[in-house]
């Protein structure tokens, strides 16, 4: 089996937003051979919005095979016990059997995160908005009256206040623009 390495983000269904926020979700079990370097950051990415919601610190990566899990894997990956996590998994994975192997990938959250939509996000090379908004302001270069604009708002407000007050189009190219700004002139 191949293996399939984490870079930069995973996708998790939306239904567990609110544990993974809550840190009730601190695992997630995958069929296969997943791997991930301990102390790596990536982002949490909700489907099918394909929005992230939490930046994590990865901790580690073990294997077990389906019949060697346990109730505290159950309950660290946000089940109540590990019948409901196996009636999940093989929901997912259509029907595990007893020998087929897992990755458990144990995750820290560092922080939540407003719903930045995983286009943007790529688009800014994995770069934050408040963090591109922050360094713009902070470097006192001028786009355009819209993106100074903008970004001012975002660094004081946020995202999402700025997204409602300026639309997410408009947020969104102001993003891009300070980001490829900020490229050119070596801040980033």
């Amino acid at each position: 089996m191949k293996k399939v390495q984490i870079r930069k983000f995973m996708l998790i269904d939306s239904v567990y937003r609110s544990k993974i926020l809550s840190g009730k979700k601190s695992t997630t079990i995958r069929y296969g051979d997943y791997e991930a370097k301990p102390g790596k950051e990536i982002y949490i990415v909700v489907r099918p919005s394909d929005t992230a919601i939490a930046k994590v610190k990865i901790k580690g990566v073990s294997k077990k095979k389906v019949k060697e899990l346990t109730n505290e894997d159950a309950r660290k990956d946000g089940f109540k016990d590990i019948k409901e996590l196996l009636k999940t998994l093989n929901k997912i994975y259509g029907g595990l059997d007893a020998e087929d192997e897992v990755s458990i990938i144990e995750f820290e959250l560092i922080k939540p995160l407003e719903g930045i939509p995983l286009k943007l996000l790529k688009g800014l090379n994995y770069r934050e908005p408040d963090e591109v908004a922050r360094l713009y302001v902070e470097s006192g270069m001028s786009a355009s009256r819209d993106v100074d604009l903008i970004m001012k708002h975002i660094k004081e407000s946020g995202i999402k206040s700025a997204t409602r007050r300026y639309g997410a189009a408009r947020v969104r190219k102001a993003l891009l623009d300070a980001y490829h700004r900020l490229y050119e002139s070596d801040y980033i």
